[in-house]
């Protein structure tokens, strides 16, 4: 179930969306947790008010951003669409677009980060790993909390705690649309896919919607 992905770095940052809003946004970002790189739990707070007004502040992201996507490696149509990375991978910001009725893997992130909703509502299953991952394939999870999610509503993510989720759209005729702010590149690494009822995990990469991983 190993995989050793080396990222190379970029020749430069990388921008797949036109946004005042979200330059000024990833600015703050990238000032805020330099400083606070000794403390991620503080990066996250500092920066949930401006990820905040982000999400409240409509129109900025671009109708591409918003499609689900049919040939989804995480299936059921989730758009998982590209908005910026850093040239050394250490920061991506990213939408995922859930098709009513559908619903993500269970998964990990291996990031600290900020998950708000921006369109939409979905309901959040959250999981914690309870085993000692000593074991190949074999992961024990259990239900540690299950929320309600509505515009600019925001959850943290936190290793080794509260990173393990899946999500699901609760709207009936539209697609949910989140927005999320990791400290990797999360579409193009490896990382873990569960299977609760089954007590298992395996790699997966889920990819972006609008480039391909290298």
């Amino acid at each position: 179930m190993n995989h050793t992905t080396i990222q190379e770095p970029l020749a430069e940052d990388q921008w797949f969306i036109d946004s005042s809003e979200l330059r000024q946004f990833v600015t703050i970002v990238h000032e805020i947790s330099s400083r606070t790189s000794y403390d991620r739990a503080e990066t996250l707070s500092l920066l949930e008010p401006y990820f905040k007004q982000l999400l409240t502040t409509q129109n900025w992201l671009s109708e591409r951003f918003v499609q689900p996507n049919p040939d989804s490696r995480m299936g059921g149509g989730i758009g998982q669409w590209l908005l910026y990375r850093s040239k050394d991978r250490s920061l991506s910001v990213f939408s995922l677009v859930i098709p009513p009725n559908s619903t993500t893997p269970v998964y990990d992130h291996l990031a600290w980060g900020l998950v708000g909703l921006y369109k939409g509502k979905q309901e959040e299953t959250v999981y914690r790993r309870v085993d000692q991952g000593d074991v190949e394939g074999y992961a024990q999870l259990e239900i540690v909390g299950v929320r309600q999610l509505k515009v600019g509503d925001i959850y943290k993510l936190l290793p080794p705690d509260d990173y393990i989720h899946a999500v699901k759209t609760t709207t009936i005729f539209a697609p949910s649309v989140s927005i999320h702010v990791l400290g990797n590149d999360t579409g193009c690494i490896w990382r873990h896919q569960f299977h609760p009822e089954k007590e298992s995990v395996h790699s997966f990469r889920s990819g972006y919607s609008n480039i391909f991983c290298n």
